[in-house]
Formats: C-alpha cells, sequence, structure tokens
C-alpha cells in the first residue's frame, strides 16, 4: 500500500494514478504531459517568406509569374506593367465606317441619266454630310445638308443662297486638303472660275464636277487610313 503525495489517499500497490486527484502516484503535479507535434515534411521548392508574411512558392518569396505584368516579381514589390494585350489606341487611327472614295464625272452622268435626277442629291447629299465628318472636328463649322438648300432655302432666297452655300463648301473642302497636306488644286475659286465663269464655254461645270468629285476622294482617302 502507498499513499498519494497529493492528497495523501491510499493507493493500490498495482496503481499508477490517485484515485482521489488523479496524480501519478510518485510524479508531481503537472499531471498530463501535453504531446509534441512534429514538424511535417516541406512540400519540394519550399521557402520561408523573407517579409515574415505568407510563405512563398519558388524563389525570391515569388509564386512563378504572378504578382507582375509581363514578368516575374517577389511578392510585396510592383512589378513592370507591359500594357494591355492589345496594343494601345493610337492617335488618328483609322475610322471603323470608310466613305467612299470612287465618285467620278462618269459614273455621275450616266447614273443621273438613269434615275432622271435623283443620283446627283444623292452624291452631292453625301458629299455635304462626308465634309462634316472629316473635317468638323477641326474647323469647328458644319455644312448643311443639300437636300435643305436645295428645297428650302434656294426657294425662300429665289436660288441665292445655293451659290452661298457652294462656295462656303467648296472653301471648306480647299482648307481640308491644306491641313491634311493633300497637293490638289481646289478651293472656292475653282467653283467661282469653272462652274460659273466657265458655264459659258459650255464645259466648265463639268469641269468643276470632276474636281470636286477628286477632291472628295482625296479627302475620303487619307480620311480612311488617319481619321
Amino acid at each position: 500500500m502507498k499513499y498519494c503525495p497529493n492528497c495523501g489517499t491510499a493507493v493500490n500497490d498495482g496503481s499508477a494514478f490517485c484515485a482521489n486527484c488523479g496524480m501519478s502516484v510518485g510524479g508531481s503535479p503537472s499531471s498530463y504531459s501535453t504531446p509534441v507535434m512534429e514538424d511535417a515534411p516541406a512540400a519540394p521548392g519550399y521557402t520561408p517568406s523573407p517579409y515574415g508574411g505568407a510563405d512563398s512558392y519558388g524563389s525570391g518569396g515569388s509564386y512563378g509569374s504572378a504578382g507582375s505584368y509581363g514578368g516575374s516579381a517577389p511578392y510585396g514589390s510592383p512589378g513592370p506593367y507591359s500594357g494591355s494585350p492589345y496594343g494601345a489606341p493610337s492617335a488618328g487611327a483609322a475610322p471603323v465606317g470608310q466613305l467612299k472614295t470612287n465618285r467620278g464625272l462618269l459614273k455621275l452622268i450616266l447614273l443621273n441619266f438613269l434615275t432622271l435626277g435623283i443620283y446627283d442629291l444623292v452624291v452631292m447629299s453625301n458629299i455635304s454630310s462626308d465634309i462634316n465628318l472629316i473635317a468638323g472636328r477641326y474647323d469647328g463649322r458644319k455644312t448643311m445638308h443639300y437636300c435643305l438648300v436645295l428645297f428650302i432655302f434656294s426657294w425662300l432666297t429665289l436660288g441665292i443662297y445655293p451659290v452661298i452655300w457652294t462656295h462656303q463648301l467648296c472653301s471648306r473642302i480647299g482648307n481640308e486638303l491644306r491641313r491634311r497636306g493633300i497637293a490638289y488644286d481646289f478651293d472656292a475659286s475653282t467653283f467661282w472660275l469653272w462652274g460659273v465663269l466657265g458655264s459659258l464655254i459650255v464645259i466648265g461645270p463639268f469641269i468643276y464636277t470632276h474636281k470636286l468629285l477628286k477632291a472628295m476622294n482625296l479627302l475620303a482617302a487619307n480620311y480612311n487610313i488617319r481619321g
């Protein structure tokens, strides 16, 4: 027979612990020991983080190429940005919608004859719209639509406003040709020389129309490339 050194209770010789207080007979009052956890084996390529935070996989505290754009960089330090994979938008990029560049005098005469003059309205309407699209953001002006000039203001001004409108249109086209560096001789004087005075020799208006259509083709082709 032996006695518990902690509470003095009698303990059988074959017992290792006191039935009253649970103390190990002959041990200290610390009762139970805490199991020791062994470290698990490290994963391949595992290295502790040098920054005291989350550990990392790979070398240099980085996740391969993660944490950077275009190259590997350590976690916590910004990586270089390589830009959009589609490329940066360039100034003066070509527009999505392409303007017509196939205007011609012979085509105008034939289709105007077949459509009883309707095709001429279509061509001039397109010219008045296209010049606004091409030059509007540079000169801040707006050319009135040809149909409004022909069917409304022509009657209200007894045919005077269409002459003023054509003068302004040709002047604007000439200014835009020069601004874009297109070497072609066309401006308001072309209208007065060939369109008005040239009517005395019959062929003058045809020369004026040819030059007008070519000037617009040149502007449209340049706009389709440069915007």
